[in-house]
């Protein structure tokens, strides 16, 4: 499997988790309608939820214009995970700079996936940014803030490998950075959607 496919499936995953889910997330007619409403009139929760079915073609035809339309509607209010989403989109389409600014903003916002991206981001070998000592660097905060098990288990198995192939002076490097990313941060909360 190609790694900005893998992204693109960890993302989706992740955004099914996501607490904002609608009270009826059923693909009835009246269900998708009521969602649409509710998008229209700016329900930033609604937007990304419906952004995600027209993303994934849930719910009827794909339709990615409107999804990434809906999803900046909803990332201009502030809401994380349209603002991660937005950064994946843009990632899945080789555009990896301007992903890093969304996955930067996200995790301004709390948003524990921003970070991780901007670790896997930084990390990829295709990339033109990538950039072994920050990918380090933001896995590290990654774990840091990560409460589940499995997933810090995951992203500390991740940067192993980027710590693999780091020289001793870059690897010195990224644990410096690391430390002033972690307290850059540290006043940051982690996202939750208390809808």
């Amino acid at each position: 499997m190609k790694p900005r496919t893998v992204f693109l499936a960890l993302a989706v995953l992740a955004a099914s988790v996501v607490r904002a889910a609608p009270a009826d997330a059923s693909c009835a007619p009246e269900a998708v309608a009521a969602l649409d409403a509710r998008a229209s009139q700016g329900d930033f929760r609604a937007q990304f939820w419906r952004g995600t079915q027209l993303e994934m073609g849930e719910c009827g035809a794909k339709d990615l214009e409107r999804a990434n339309s809906l999803f900046r509607q909803s990332a201009a209010q502030g809401f994380p995970p349209a603002v991660h989403v937005l950064g994946v989109i843009l990632r899945r389409d080789g555009k990896d700079g301007e992903a890093i600014k969304y996955f930067e903003q996200s995790a301004q916002l709390g948003y524990q996936a921003g970070f991780a991206d901007l670790g896997f981001t930084y990390g990829l070998r295709d990339s033109p940014v990538r950039d072994a000592v920050l990918s380090y660097a933001w896995l590290t905060v990654a774990i840091a803030r990560e409460a589940k098990a499995p997933l810090r288990e995951y992203l500390e198995s991740s940067r192993a490998k980027v710590a693999r192939a780091l020289s001793e002076s870059d690897l010195a490097k990224a644990q410096g950075v690391a430390e002033s990313l972690r307290q850059k941060f540290s006043s940051t909360p982690v996202w939750s959607d208390k809808q």
